[in-house]
């Protein structure tokens, strides 16, 4: 009882336990190449760790993003990567295929890639220009993990482990400061992070987790400033929250606008309006000039994602969109009538390439849970203001209509009734600005008495993932 104890006076404990204990255990089980797009990330990681920081573009003989697909004499962004990396790819794809989830993990085969040698002087060109223009930190923990199992000489297989590893403790760390930081929701923040698609995320090599993680971390610091009082706020804490700006906007570009709720902090903390306005802009107009100039430098990697569409590029996009300005307001309308629901379920129950789901009864749970716990618990002596609230509210909007306005011009056909591509998954570093709306003074409970209940929840719900997993790729 004591040591429950001690980890439910400070709930940052009880995540890097249940987080630590289970995100390990689900980077071994998730079968390889099965968090979205993980062949690319893969393929990045892997140039990144051998300090290729930018991506190379090439009219050459490659293989498409489907990693079955050759590609002859094509226009292709990527690089050239020792061919084992594609044979693990493709291997791994044949026994737990995406597309039959009936099909489980071999254990044979998959102790033959084990010891499948690299051979990195036997190189093909591999083809993945959607993640070549990330800015490279965002894959950085997954190529820090590479190069050191390139040190060792591993297989292929072992180093996608070992940057799923490195990812996820990179990931930890950062939830675990947001939680410890955040003034208030803390079991909230918990909840987020610990939704089947967040944590599955981050047990991948996917470029999410670095995302998530920062994305949580700087709502926490900017909360945490907004709600210390009216001390001066100090040199540090501005350092702080511009490296954060900083690394958050290189990570994704979709996420920019997370970075106005710096206004949420009040005027109160600094010396003057002048410094108040001059510090925010500051730090704003710095990292969005780190993104443009990193767009710039990489403007020639920009090429269509589809190449059995010959009419999708973002020039005809902007103009298309300039000359039916209404057009954007239909296409969200319509998507978000016909793929709404589906969306909900998979921000709540869903995994992989979306074919390995929660029981509904879990998500149904996992939504009333959250929206309890972000009804009835706060802090006395904090009040979220209504203009806050109302900036929290105009970013998430925002947010989430740059990410559909991003996936059209560079993804559907001009003619699509309604946007393709979006996941729920992109919901996930701003879902903390969402719940925001629902914290009140009002409903007065005692939060306290639901803790122990809320911390064996989050066991179950953990426990209850672990065995869908082990279900799908496995049993």
């Amino acid at each position: 009882m004591e040591k429950t104890g001690f980890i439910l006076k400070k709930p940052e404990n009880l995540f890097l336990a249940l987080a630590l204990t289970f995100g390990i255990l689900f980077t071994l089980i998730i079968a390889a190449f099965h968090a979205e797009s993980e062949p690319q990330h893969y393929y990045r990681s892997y140039q990144i760790s051998e300090v290729k920081l930018i991506a190379d573009k090439k009219i050459v003989d490659c293989y498409g993003q489907q990693f079955e697909t050759y590609l002859p004499s094509t226009t292709c962004v990527g690089g050239m990567l020792p061919k084992s990396l594609l044979t693990t790819a493709k291997i791994t794809e044949g026994i737990a295929s995406r597309k039959n989830p009936k099909r489980k993990q071999n254990i044979k085969t998959i102790i033959g890639l084990l010891n499948l040698p690299l051979d990195s002087n036997n190189r093909v060109f591999l083809r993945f220009p959607n993640i070549s223009l990330f800015f490279p930190i965002t894959h950085l923990p997954q190529a820090f993990g590479m190069a050191i199992g390139r040190l060792f000489n591993v297989s292929p297989l072992v180093l996608l482990y070992v940057g799923r590893i490195c990812n996820l403790l990179v990931w930890v760390l950062l939830v675990y400061l947001a939680i410890k930081i955040i003034p208030f929701y803390k079991w909230l923040l918990i909840l987020l992070a610990f939704t089947p698609m967040s944590i599955f995320q981050a047990s991948s090599l996917s470029g999410d987790a670095l995302t998530n993680g920062l994305s949580f971390l700087l709502i926490s610091v900017i909360l945490t400033t907004a709600f210390a009082g009216e001390k001066a706020i100090t040199k540090y804490e501005i350092f702080i929250l511009a490296l954060l700006s900083l690394l958050l906007s290189l990570c994704k570009l979709a996420y920019c606008p997370i970075l106005f709720l710096l206004w949420v902090i009040p005027v109160p903390r600094f010396r003057s309006k002048k410094q108040y306005f001059l510090t925010l802009s500051v730090i704003i107009l710095f990292s969005l000039a780190a993104v443009l100039s990193w767009l710039v430098l990489t403007r020639d990697l920009n090429v269509p994602l589809r190449l059995d569409t010959p009419n999708l590029t973002t020039e005809q996009r902007l103009n298309y969109l300039a000359s039916q300005p209404g057009k954007l307001l239909v296409l969200l309308g319509n998507t978000l009538r016909v793929h709404g629901l589906t969306y909900l379920e998979q921000y709540l129950g869903g995994m992989g390439w979306g074919e390995t789901k929660m029981p509904i009864w879990h998500i149904v749970s996992y939504g009333f849970v959250l929206v309890s716990v972000a009804l009835c618990s706060h802090e006395k002596d904090i009040v979220v203001s209504v203009r806050q609230k109302a900036i929290s509210l105009s970013i998430a909007v925002t947010n989430i209509a740059l990410i559909f306005t991003l996936l059209y011009i560079t993804w559907n056909d001009l003619d699509s009734d309604v946007i393709q591509g979006f996941q729920a998954r992109y919901f996930i570093p701003i879902s903390p600005l969402l719940f925001l709306l629902l914290y009140n003074q009002k409903i007065k409970l005692n939060f306290k008495k639901c803790e122990y209940a809320l911390a064996y929840y989050l066991l179950f719900c953990q426990t209850l993932t672990l065995a869908v997993l082990l279900k799908r790729y496995w049993l």
